[in-house]
């Protein structure tokens, strides 16, 4: 998720990002795939900053994005697309999504730096 970040942090729209998208962001992880244990992951985003953080359940999230480890797998891979995971209902989000929703753009530096972080997977 640090290198996650410094890639959102990094993109070239990053301070228009920052600016219109302030908040945390929580991306949460289910079992699937091998993988037996539910992980969370913050993404905080404050104006010219992005940050991973330890997830602060305190805090309240703008978003909260979960799906199952193959299909974060297939996002950081660019083998599944986030939109039609999303209206497909392979990924759930909660939160303030109306408000993000004239906000799409915005939003395109998170989504364009999934498959930007090179991972290895052990499952």
């Amino acid at each position: 998720m640090r290198a996650y970040a410094e890639t959102v942090g990094a993109h070239p729209e990053a301070d228009m990002l920052s600016r219109a998208l302030e908040g945390r962001y929580r991306f949460v992880v289910t079992p699937g795939g091998g993988l037996s244990v539910v992980s969370a992951h913050d993404l905080l985003v404050l104006p010219g900053h992005v940050e991973a953080q330890e997830p602060d359940h305190t805090q309240a999230t703008v978003l909260t994005v979960t799906a199952d480890y193959p299909r974060w797998k297939g996002l950081i891979t660019g083998t599944a697309d986030f939109v039609m995971s999303f209206l497909t209902r392979r990924i759930k989000v909660e939160g303030s999504i109306t408000s993000l929703a004239g906000r799409i753009s915005d939003v395109a530096p998170l989504v364009d730096s999934l498959n930007k972080v090179p991972t290895t997977f052990d499952h």
